[in-house]
Parts: structure tokens; sequence; C-alpha cells
């Protein structure tokens, strides 16, 4: 789904204005919950395992912002926390925007605690303004309105509030796909637990995830909810083998799923299984939390672990 948004425009020549548009990308896709009323608060905390989405339990997350730059110059996009968008290995401190023209922009923000430093319930929709706002100032110097001063326009863009609110109102599942996650998931392979290993051909290993719940989840949340921890494996850029064979290149021994008992502090809230494989490759594992509540069956949110496993096969081990 898509978040279109006029931006609150606050500059220092309101003759000129600039246009943002904020859309879903990644863990993103829509956003719900009042958080200026009561029964919202309530429901940012309580609302685990009520939106079918699947998502990963990172710490971060990625929207995609598209600025319009209206103005009659070029303009210089900053931020004045860091970067103004990209990822670790090509990072974007500063986005020059022509005239008439528009950027998308992928930024990565922390997950949004949903009970922020003084134990109140966070209010989502100011917090996501704040970290998504941009400066801007054009990049070359234009005359003023009397022809005798030159002047340097500078100005700010953001998602206006009272658009996002709204947005938010409309829509159930903001909270889990902004938020940080309501479980922690890890997977870890083999007795030393190392996130890559070799193997032979035929040899198994043991493959291990356990999981946690949050803090901030309430008591009686965590009594009416179920999670399911379940196994996955693929194969990465699968040769010819694999694909004329007509067999699976590997074989799960164990159960691939367990139910754990949040409630249950007898229950250590973890699974294994091994696996074994057939053809040489290149494999990733991983595994799923599928949480659910007994308020809404059917319902399921699914949290891959953060990170996945690598599992290289070969004929002999170098």
């Amino acid at each position: 789904r898509r978040l279109d948004a006029t931006p609150k425009w606050e500059s220092s020549n309101n003759k000129h204005r600039l246009q943002s548009r904020s859309h879903s990308f990644g863990s993103m896709d829509a956003l719900s919950i009042d958080v200026t009323s009561d029964a919202a608060d309530d429901s940012i905390l309580n609302r685990v395992g009520m939106d079918n989405g699947v998502h990963v339990s990172a710490d971060e997350v990625v929207l995609l912002m598209a600025v319009a730059n209206e103005t009659n110059s070029t303009i210089i996009l900053s931020n004045k926390k860091g970067l103004v968008g990209g990822f670790e290995g090509s990072p974007m401190p500063t986005v020059k925007v022509t005239s008439g023209v528009s950027v998308k922009i992928p930024v990565v923000i922390p997950r949004i605690d949903r009970i922020d430093e003084n134990g109140e319930v966070t209010d989502i929709a100011a917090e996501l303004v704040s970290r998504t706002a941009l400066q801007w100032e054009s990049e070359v110097v234009e005359e003023g309105d009397d022809n005798t001063e030159k002047i340097k326009r500078t100005g700010r863009v953001r998602i206006p509030s009272r658009c996002l609110r709204e947005i938010i109102d409309e829509h159930q599942s903001f909270a889990s796909r902004i938020c940080k996650p309501p479980v922690s998931l890890q997977v870890s392979i083999g007795e030393e637990a190392k996130s890559e290993v070799s193997l032979k051909i035929g040899e198994p290993v043991q493959v291990k995830t356990q999981v946690s719940i949050q803090d901030w989840v309430p008591l009686d949340v965590v009594e009416k909810s179920k999670v399911t921890l379940e196994f996955c494996c693929a194969e990465k850029q699968p040769g010819n083998n694999s694909s004329t064979s007509g067999r699976m290149p590997y074989v799960w021994c164990g159960q691939l799923r367990r139910t754990v008992d949040l409630s249950n502090d007898d229950d250590d809230k973890s699974h294994c299984a091994r696996i074994a494989f057939f053809q040489c490759g290149v494999y990733v594992v991983s595994a799923c939390a599928k949480v659910s509540s007994h308020g809404t069956p059917g319902v399921e949110e699914f949290w891959w672990a953060p990170h996945a496993n690598i599992i290289k096969v070969n004929e002999e081990i170098q």
C-alpha cells in the first residue's frame, strides 16, 4: 500500500514550496492507530498477533521518501541528525534535486519504541515526523524581489502530522510495521552456535532457534497469544543439479514447527532440528515466529529472524 502526503512546509520565502510524498517500502506498508486517544494507547501495546503480515524482527526499518522540487532552482537536501538516506554500503549524506524533478530516497530509521523513555505510550505519528524531517537550501544565490539583494533560500520539509494521523486512523497494521517487534528471535547452527558452517554431502547439522517476548508486552496479552516456531531452508542460486533432479537437495530430521507456551516459565521457548544435504551448493537457513492472538483467529504475524545462517555444502571439506 502507498502512503501519499503533502508536507508541512516552513521556508524563508513562501513564493516557492516543496511537496513531499512518503510511501511504504520494505517492512513498512501501512499506517494505523490513533495515538491521540486512550483506546489507541492501549491498542499500540495490545496489538500483538492481530495483523496478517510478514516482517523481519530487526532493529531498523526502511522507508522510501519521495521529494518533489517545485522551486525555480536546484536544492540540496540534508539532515542535521546525520544521513539523508541510503544504506551502510552506499550512504547519502546529501541529495541534490533539480528544479521540477522528484526523487525517491531510501531512508533507514530505527524501529520506534512503543513506550518512550518516560514510561509513556509513544506518540508514533510525532516520532515518525521527527525522524523523517529534512532541511533544504537552494544551490545558487537568487535575486531578491527588489532585484537589489542576493538571498539563499532555505527551509524544511516534513510529513504533516494531521495528515499522518488521519492515515494512521484508517489502517490497523502500523504498530507491527514501524514499531519494535513483540518478539526477539535468534537462530544458530551446530553446537558452537555459528552463523556459517561448511559441511560434506550427507553430513547432518543441528539448527536451533529461540524466541523471547519483549518486556513491553502486557501480561494479559502474553496469556492470550500463541507463538509457533518454524524452520526454513532455501538454496542460493540453485544449480542445474537441483533443478533437474526433481527432488529436494536437503531433508529435515525432526519437527519443523513447535508451539511454545509464553506463560510457562518452565518452557525454554526454543526449538531444534537437524538438516542434511544431498547436493553441493550454498544454502540459507532461518526461522520465523508465527504470532497469533486468541481474539483474532486465523490471523498470524510472521516475524523472521534478523539474520539468516549460511551452510556451504561440498564434496569434501577443504
